[in-house]
């Protein structure tokens, strides 16, 4: 077996075996056929453009659509800490919906955002949680 392929790779291939008798020639041949073939997908995908619009694009250019309305959102004041007569209404519906006719609100106000250190201690407790349940419990 070993001495197969010393054999193997002590033989060389004769240089006439190179295609076209020159290896430059044989790389130019090869590249052009490389560069005609994109140019001729290039060509193909041409046609096929023309050929099938998008329907987005002839849907656009037939008829615009008329401007849609602005949508108006009121924002309660952020200096006062009651909310406005429609969010707790929403709240208000909410609540039922959820927990019943019968449920009763206590109170409503605005939530303050949380502190930077806040958030700080909610990610370290949660990595915290996550790295004790990954714990297997002796049994």
């Amino acid at each position: 077996m070993t001495n197969t392929l010393i054999l193997l790779a002590q033989t060389a291939a004769p240089e006439d075996a190179v295609l076209f008798g020159n290896k430059w020639i044989a790389l130019a041949v090869i590249l052009s056929g490389v560069a005609i073939f994109i140019a001729l997908i290039a060509l193909f995908g041409r046609i096929l453009a023309a050929t099938h619009p998008d329907e987005k694009k002839t849907a656009g250019a037939k008829a615009k659509p008329a401007a849609p309305a602005p949508l108006v959102v009121e924002v309660p004041n952020a200096s006062t800490d009651t909310p406005s007569p429609q969010i707790l209404a929403v709240i208000a519906a909410s609540v039922a919906t959820v927990f019943g006719p019968k449920a009763r609100i206590a109170g409503v106000q605005t939530a303050k955002p949380p502190t930077v250190e806040a958030l700080m201690q909610m990610w370290s407790l949660e990595g915290r949680r996550q790295i004790y349940t990954s714990h297997n419990p002796r049994g």
